[in-house]
């Protein structure tokens, strides 16, 4: 490709130096002008094309990434695969229809936060996958993950319309296998993703080996920080 760009530049060269007009007097300029013409008219029509690669390359390439391909493919199944079956076993998981509604407090211009029964079931099924994730990473990460432990203890301040803890039907005994600690897994801020929702769902492991659905609880976010303002209350759903 080189040697045709200098082919190219020497033959401009050549073909504006031969562009003479044999005349005097006011023609000179004339002269200038032709050759600056022909020269500019020429180097338009220059384009300057890489070359192809050839068919043999391309399908080596195509060749060297598939192997790289199916593995990401592979890992992403095999993360997928652990929390679709523990989802699967997850029991009394609510119906997909339900309403769960966490009120506003325009006060403190908290917005009202609304979800779905899938979006619950989705926010569990998340719970999974995040619980299969931080098994295979340090404890000084697994303390940054979404994923928390709940132990349901009593509230500090508790309201008119709740028990003495989040969720009533709910046993904590630790150092039991048959009511161990629960997890607890944040439902999506749909006002503001980047900040967390006041919802959780809460799941718990039963005597079988898989989880069950507890329900889900919210800050009463009318409080203010002070006393009880880490509170959780259960959101019941409501079937329309």
């Amino acid at each position: 490709m080189r040697f045709n760009i200098l082919l190219s530049a020497t033959f401009l060269a050549t073909f504006a130096a031969g562009l003479v007009i044999p005349t005097n007097g006011p023609l000179e300029s004339r002269e200038l002008e032709v050759r600056e013409g022909v020269v500019d008219d020429l180097s338009d029509g220059m384009v300057f094309k890489r070359e192809p690669r050839s068919s043999g390359a391309k399908k080596a390439r195509i060749a060297a990434a598939a192997p790289g391909k199916a593995a990401a493919k592979a890992a992403r199944k095999a993360s997928f695969a652990p929390a679709a079956k523990a989802h699967k076993a997850t029991t009394n998981l609510p119906n997909r229809n339900s309403k769960f509604h966490v009120a506003a407090a325009p006060g403190t211009g908290k917005p009202a936060h609304s979800y779905t029964g899938k979006e619950v079931r989705k926010a569990v099924f998340d719970s999974h996958m995040e619980a299969h994730r931080v098994k295979g990473i340090s404890k000084t990460q697994q303390k940054k993950s979404p994923l928390k432990s709940f132990n349901n203890r009593p509230h500090e301040v508790p309201n008119a319309h709740g028990g003495a803890r989040p969720l009533n039907h709910m046993n904590v005994v630790h150092g039991s296998a048959h009511h161990p600690p629960g997890r607890e897994f944040p439902l999506p801020n749909k006002h503001n993703p980047a900040t967390p929702s006041p919802a959780r769902v809460i799941t718990q492991k039963t005597k079988g080996g898989h989880q069950t659905f507890r329900g889900v609880i919210a800050h009463d976010q009318s409080r203010t920080p002070g006393p009880g303002y880490n509170d959780h209350f259960q959101v019941k759903p409501r079937k329309h």
